[in-house]
């Protein structure tokens, strides 16, 4: 798993610059960093901060990693914790009985639910019993690489009957989540990391943070612009699968708090017969999606964005334009993509790209304007 949290630390290039004072500051700041391996989600989080001295730096430090934690305990599936109810809990007990939840479960569901609708259902927490299957895969191929093997289509149609919220009961008076079908099962996994980080940016900003980037595997959140008032500027990651390039394809310049987060093909991917099967599962296929190399969505929500940026990268780039406009006007929110093919590989639809480093770019208008020309 160490490669997978060093190509996931690595997704992204940030440009900053050294600790500065500036119009906007009066008191001169100075940058700190981080970086850990032990605050969950089976990744890397990075973190900078400007503070004006390493005390107040490492108060923000210390709410960082405890909320990192809370929120790894909250949405795993994997493991149970004395005095917490958390996804694995409520997936134990599915077709036996509701289980009460603290708010950021409910919270999470609720916002899951919205969405699934939204992206006509090509996102999912429900999916959790056919992803079992990849991840059982992907695990055992990991292990004997000579032995890979892929689920077999009736069993993931089979399990695929499990999915849909008729077999979820969000109660939010009794604070309860219930699966009342005893094969049913959550995952979170395409929206919970996004969510984690968008809430820890949240309570550092309302600890006083005024200029920082968080990077969780990816899902990155910047909190408001330089010191010096200056936009970041955001490398968008080449998408090697053996090797990590120093290179952008293109780099993004954003002023304001943000998220920025990519779901790629080579993140978390094993091979069979010369195929890479990795772990973005297409609802309507049930196997890898195969319309590009990576999505990026930028928005101001770290939850939104992760959602999304799966969810498009299980649909055409035609399709995905639909979902994003379909967004915007219901939700009222803004929200841009990049999409990343291979040179060889156009998209289906007749769209503008821009070339870089054999790789071919598709960007929303609002993302094309943030290009850093």
């Amino acid at each position: 798993m160490r490669k997978i949290q060093l190509c996931l630390c690595c997704l992204l290039t940030i440009l900053i610059s050294n600790g500065c004072s500036s119009k906007k500051d009066t008191v001169t700041l100075e940058k700190y960093s981080m970086t850990s391996t032990s605050l969950g989600f089976d990744t890397v989080v990075m973190f900078t901060a400007y503070a004006k001295d390493e005390h107040t730096y490492k108060q923000y430090e210390q709410i960082l990693q405890d909320e990192f934690k809370r929120y790894d305990k909250l949405f795993d599936k994997y493991h149970n914790y004395d005095g917490i109810n958390n996804i694995k809990t409520i997936n134990d007990h599915a077709g036996d009985k509701p289980i009460k939840v603290d708010a950021p479960i409910m919270e999470l569901l609720k916002q899951s639910k919205k969405y699934d609708a939204l992206s006509n259902h090509q996102f999912s927490v429900t999916m959790g019993a056919v992803l079992d299957l990849w991840h059982d895969a992907r695990e055992a191929a990991e292990k004997n690489p000579k032995k890979a093997t892929i689920p077999s289509k009736k069993a993931l149609q089979q399990a695929n009957t499990y999915t849909g919220w008729e077999h979820v009961e969000l109660d939010e008076k009794a604070s309860t989540v219930y699966i009342n079908n005893s094969h049913t099962q959550l995952d979170v996994g395409a929206i919970a990391k996004g969510y984690a980080v968008e809430k820890v940016a949240q309570k550092l900003e309302k600890a006083g943070l005024k200029h920082a980037i968080i990077n969780g595997g990816g899902n990155v959140r910047l909190i408001g612009a330089k010191p010096d008032g200056s936009a970041w500027n955001v490398g968008l990651q080449i998408p090697n699968y053996d090797t990590l390039s120093s290179a952008s394809l293109a780099s993004i310049s954003i002023n304001e708090s943000s998220s920025f987060v990519t779901s790629g093909d080579y993140q978390r991917y094993y091979t069979y017969k010369g195929q890479i099967m990795h772990h973005i599962i297409d609802p309507s296929t049930l196997m890898p999606a195969k319309h590009c190399r990576s999505v990026t969505v930028i928005t101001k929500d770290g939850g939104i964005a992760d959602m999304l940026s799966t969810t498009l990268y299980t649909v055409s780039h035609a399709e995905g334009e639909k979902i994003l406009a379909k967004i915007r006007k219901e939700k009222g929110i803004s929200v841009e993509a990049i999409w990343v093919y291979d040179d060889t590989i156009a998209p289906e639809d007749d769209t503008a790209t821009i070339s870089s480093h054999g790789y071919q770019l598709v960007m929303s208008e609002g993302a094309e304007k943030m290009l850093k020309k």
